[in-house]
């Protein structure tokens, strides 16, 4: 009928094999080499359509529609998207995971609910048909108002995509793409839960419609969002979870875990022959690699080392960076830590005390900062009172506060000194751009 993905057990077990006997100085031939062995299961490997009829499971079946929604993908940045969507149900971005099991028929109708043609390729399913492949110029573009139904058989386990293929470029950057996931219900996992995370570029200004194309790309997403919109990972000390990337966007990216290493164990929906322990993953535009972690005690961030891609708009930090949280966070001499935001006592520096509780509200109010820290941290003043930084460090800072629905930037150079006037009422929280680690908050009365 057709073959499943290869044995991870066999394979891995010939590699010992073969490296065992090399050690002890035995005659090893090609044939007998786990490269020889991997080119005769690829030459033996059936190729071609898999007839809907060889199904053994049964029928699973989606349908999905096209709106245009807007999103925010990064603090303050909103932008228009083409997003899939099951009927009855949100559009998003990425769109719904589709996930179905080795031996089922599976059938997506795409509706076509949206003004522009689609079509859905099912990135890295081999077993259909060149129909059913969603490349116009070879099969055929679903017009709006228009439906069809794409069947293939699921032969093999593993990470795969769906994403349209109708002026790639501009669709795939509009956010048309989601995860299509084949689980073999007859091999038992060994990781106790799951995530999956795709990989995108987006130009915040870039306009679909205009001729030529050409996007200059200022927000890096993790399923559809940039840092810090991104949802931490958790993963408790004592587990081993499952981490599927799918890179669906136009660049590479280099993703390095602070604090612990994973296993690559599959990459493009096949098992790899030799798993590898690594802590940073090369991932190109198109690829999918299968990743074991296990929990440890703290919080470690997950990022890419492309610094660039780090950013929101230009700005640090942002983009491609999340947090893996596991159990609580111990001392370097194995002691259970405070919550973060306490006193450490890894230093005897004095700071000032954060005002909690600040005082009468005030017509002005002056903020002093230094040695990286804003004191007082809280102040209050009344309805068009102003507030002033001094910068005493010696190094410059930038201040972002949103005051009447709109970001102000206050920029201040070693020893300069800006104000800013507060029209409304409300609780304002403003941040160091270049030192984010830098808070406070005017209170307006």
């Amino acid at each position: 009928m057709f073959n499943a993905r290869p044995a991870f057990r066999t394979l891995l077990l010939s590699v010992l094999t073969v490296g065992a006997a090399l050690a002890h100085g035995l005659p090893s031939s090609p044939a007998a080499r786990p490269s020889g062995q991997l080119i005769r299961q690829f030459l033996a490997r059936p190729e071609g359509t898999v007839s809907l009829s060889q199904a053994t499971r049964g029928v699973h079946a989606f349908t999905l529609n096209v709106h245009r929604i807007e999103t925010e993908i990064a603090p303050g940045v909103r932008v228009q998207q083409w997003a899939f969507g099951f009927p009855s149900q949100p559009a998003s971005v990425p769109g719904p995971e589709l996930r179905v099991k080795v031996g089922e028929l599976v059938r997506i109708t795409l509706h076509n609910t949206h003004d522009q043609p689609h079509t859905l390729h099912l990135h890295g399913i081999t077993s259909l048909a060149q129909e059913m492949d969603g490349v116009p110029h070879l099969s055929h573009a679903v017009l709006p108002g228009q439906s069809f139904t794409y069947e293939f058989v699921a032969t093999e386990a593993g990470t795969f995509a769906y994403h349209c293929h109708v002026q790639t470029n501009v669709h795939l950057d509009m956010g048309m793409y989601g995860a299509l996931i084949v689980e073999d219900p007859d091999v038992k996992p060994v990781w106790t839960a799951e995530h999956t995370l795709i990989l995108d570029e987006w130009d915040s200004h870039h306009d679909p419609e205009q001729r030529p194309y050409t996007p200059h790309y200022d927000e890096f997403l993790v399923n559809g969002k940039a840092f810090p919109l991104i949802p931490e990972l958790d993963i408790p000390a004592g587990q081993t979870q499952l981490v599927r990337f799918v890179n669906l966007g136009a660049q590479p990216h280099s993703l390095h875990l602070h604090g612990t290493s994973f296993l690559v164990m599959a990459k493009d929906g096949h098992d790899l022959p030799a798993p590898y322990v690594a802590d940073t993953l090369p991932i190109l535009p198109g690829e999918r690699y299968d990743v074991l972690v296990k929990g440890r005690d703290g919080t470690f961030v997950w990022h890419d080392h492309n610094s660039n891609a780090n950013t929101n708009q230009g700005e640090y930090p942002g983009g491609m960076h999340f947090d893996v949280a596991g159990s609580p966070a111990l001392r370097a001499d194995g002691t259970l830590a405070p919550p973060a935001g306490h006193d450490h006592g890894a230093t005897t520096m004095t700071l000032p005390t954060p005002a909690s509780t600040p005082g009468p509200a005030e017509t002005a109010a002056v903020v002093r900062i230094s040695n990286f820290e804003y004191a007082p941290e809280a102040v209050r003043v009344r309805v068009g009172g102003r507030v002033t930084w001094e910068n005493h460090d010696s190094v410059g800072h930038e201040l972002a506060v949103s005051v009447g629905g709109q970001e102000q930037r206050v920029t201040l150079p070693p020893g300069g000194r800006a104000s800013v006037t507060f029209p409304e009422t409300g609780n304002f929280v403003y941040r160091c751009l270049p030192h984010p680690f830098m808070t406070g908050t005017v209170q307006v009365q």
